[in-house]
């Protein structure tokens, strides 16, 4: 057996680095990307090179392949989910700083509809219907609102 690792070439590695691309097509979270990586260049420098033992190839492999992972989740795969918009799925955030119209009186704590939908709210203070109101904070599901 030990023979047979001798006669590793470099189209050994490039096909292994194609498959694990083909496996990471598959899953998509990248776990094999630097492997697929550091096979593909593993293969490369050992067609340059021409001979190398495959104790050597091995450790190449190792190396280059922990070496890209590393680089992609530090570098890449963070700058994917930088957003521009980072309250994009919080609803509840969009509404600091709306400005609105009570259609009800509030005692410190009630409920406003905006759009279809009713929210809970505090304020410091109570409100009247027709105050225009703005709201100052989120916490979960419960606006904070202030007279203006």
């Amino acid at each position: 057996m030990w023979e047979q690792l001798d006669q590793i070439a470099h189209w050994h590695w490039m096909i292994l680095g194609l498959l694990l691309l083909i496996i990471e097509a598959f899953g998509g979270a990248g776990f094999m990307l630097g492997a697929a990586i550091g096979s593909l260049l593993t293969g490369c420098i050992v067609w340059l090179v021409g001979v190398m033992p495959w104790e050597g190839q091995l450790m190449l492999w190792a190396i280059l392949a922990f070496s890209c992972s590393l680089l992609y989740w530090r570098f890449f795969k963070a700058s994917l989910q930088a957003s521009d918009q980072p309250d994009l799925n919080h609803r509840t955030a969009h509404f600091v700083g709306r400005k609105l119209t009570l259609k009800t009186d509030i005692d410190f704590e009630g409920r406003i509809q905006i759009g279809d939908t009713f929210w809970k709210v505090k304020s410091d203070e109570p409100l009247k219907s027709g105050d225009i109101i703005e709201v100052m904070s989120v916490n979960t599901t419960t606006l904070t609102i202030e007279k203006i």
